[in-house]
């Protein structure tokens, strides 16, 4: 008996040997990536002298467009004339309206070695609805360059005038392309355009930036679109034909371009680069790099390419920096107060998506509650292998509190990553253990198994990890 009881007990730890080595692997590899970040952390903190290693600039646009141009004419002259002692990193984080890349910047370390060069798309996303952040999550650094926007179609449309395409937009709402960036500056010129002529609507797409939307123009994806007077230099021999500027006066680098104002349509408005540091970072730092930034607009590598550009070589910080944001802030609100929400109500779709896939889980359980098999026939088993009752007589009761308790745990996880300022991976943690507390251990799916082990293992490691592929392996921004 004893050596049968030996063998079975060998047997058993030969079987668990390969998962032992493997769950002390992983939480090796995840105590020393944490040690690391803590050291690296103290490090940075501990630091006197600012800065000590490169600075990452996150650009929330693909390259090619204006904000990648002036982020590297500035890391340009800060190289060239040593303006800082370290490099300036560019980091282009694309797509979903800028605010992935915002979203990243956001929950960036404020130690300084992060930044974001973003103009008023971070405000227009926050009004619009599209992020629940802005401007108060973050330390604005400057401003800089000022640029007016240029309204701009192919150069064989057949819309000569302002005028004459928002008239079309009047006979035919809902009709003609803009090609836009929802929720960022370019969306809010067209639906500005809209309000100063009642009973016109274009038909906005979602394109990305400068480079993308002139794609979309010239390639005849789009009938019109929004440009910094920058990116219509640049993009100009492609193809495109410029048909108002959002100035006062007509420019007079371009004056053959109309003024908005001519044509009858109060639509003035300047384009400029906010530089933002995540909210908490050192007031030193901030005026560190308030300081290099008006030393590299004063360059020559600089004022060059602006006048080239077209843009105007103002920065702003301190106080009129803060009034320019306030400024910029109470007219997006106006705007969008006024103007229709194109954009989708992201939280709920998700929030309905996640309902609609619990309920697949449950329903198998419901219909062996109602004595039916998961394919739809009568069950026939009531009994486990053992001779225990599948069911008992509480069972009914046990699994729509599970089910409630879980409904109301999802939708207070959801509602938490979208509307609380807390790190996804302190949320996700707590919600796997609850979730595991409410279904595991004691609940109805599994009361006969107690895999508190493994259960620990999920709880702490798994948000950790699925944090770290999804932000440092495919850049896409969690909470």
């Amino acid at each position: 008996m004893a050596s049968k009881t030996g063998s079975a007990t060998g047997n058993t730890l030969r079987r668990l040997r390969p998962w032992a080595v493997i769950r002390a692997a992983i939480w090796g590899l995840s105590c020393v990536l944490f040690v690391v970040n803590l050291v690296s952390n103290a490090t940075s903190e501990s630091e006197s002298a600012y800065p000590l290693k490169p600075i990452t600039v996150i650009v929330p646009f693909n390259t090619g467009g204006e904000s990648d141009a002036f982020a590297r004419m500035i890391q340009h002259a800060a190289a060239q004339h040593k303006l800082l002692g370290q490099e300036l990193v560019i980091q282009n984080i694309g797509g979903a309206g800028a605010t992935i890349g915002s979203g990243r910047a956001r929950k960036a370390d404020p130690d300084g070695y992060t930044m974001m060069i973003l103009h008023e798309a971070l405000l227009t996303a926050q009004s619009s609805g599209k992020v629940s952040y802005g401007a108060e999550s973050f330390e604005p650094i400057a401003a800089t360059g000022k640029t007016r926007l240029i309204i701009a179609v192919r150069d064989d449309s057949p819309y000569q005038t302002l005028s004459e395409i928002m008239a079309a937009a009047v006979e035919t709402p809902d009709q003609l392309v803009f090609a836009a960036n929802l929720g960022a500056p370019v969306h809010y010129a067209g639906l500005i355009l809209e309000r100063q002529l009642p009973g016109s609507a274009f038909r906005y797409t979602q394109t990305g930036g400068g480079a993308q939307r002139f794609e979309a123009v010239v390639g005849g994806h789009a009938d019109v679109s929004a440009f910094s007077l920058g990116e219509y230099i640049s993009y100009k021999a492609g193809g495109l034909r410029a048909i108002a500027i959002s100035a006062p006066q007509r420019d007079p680098r371009v004056p053959e371009i109309l003024t908005a104002r001519e044509q009858g349509f109060d639509f003035v408005h300047a384009n400029m680069h906010f530089w933002w540091f995540p909210k908490g970072t050192d007031q030193a730092k901030i005026d560190r790099i308030a300081k290099l930034l008006e030393d590299c607009m004063e360059t020559d590598i600089v004022q060059n390419q602006l006048a080239t550009r077209l843009s105007d070589p103002l920065i702003l910080t301190g106080d009129k920096m803060h009034d320019e944001l306030a400024d910029r802030i109470s007219k997006i609100q106006s705007v969008d107060s006024a103007s229709p929400d194109v954009l989708p109500n992201i939280p709920l779709i998700i929030l309905a998506a996640t309902g609609l896939c619990l309920a697949g889980m449950m329903l198998p359980m419901f219909k062996l509650f109602l004595g039916m098999s998961p394919g739809g026939d009568r069950q026939v088993q009531t009994e486990m292998e053992d001779g225990e009752p599948l069911l008992s007589g509480n069972d009914k009761k046990r699994y729509w509190a599970t089910v409630t308790k879980v409904a109301l745990l999802t939708t207070l996880y959801i509602l938490s990553l979208e509307y609380l300022p807390m790190d996804y991976r302190w949320l996700t943690m707590g919600f796997i253990c609850l979730f595991g507390i409410v279904i595991g251990p004691g609940g109805i799916v599994f009361r006969r198994l107690r895999p508190f082990p493994i259960f620990v293992d999920v709880v702490v490691l798994v948000p950790f990890w699925i944090y770290a592929v999804f932000q440092s392996g495919l850049h896409i921004e969690l909470p």
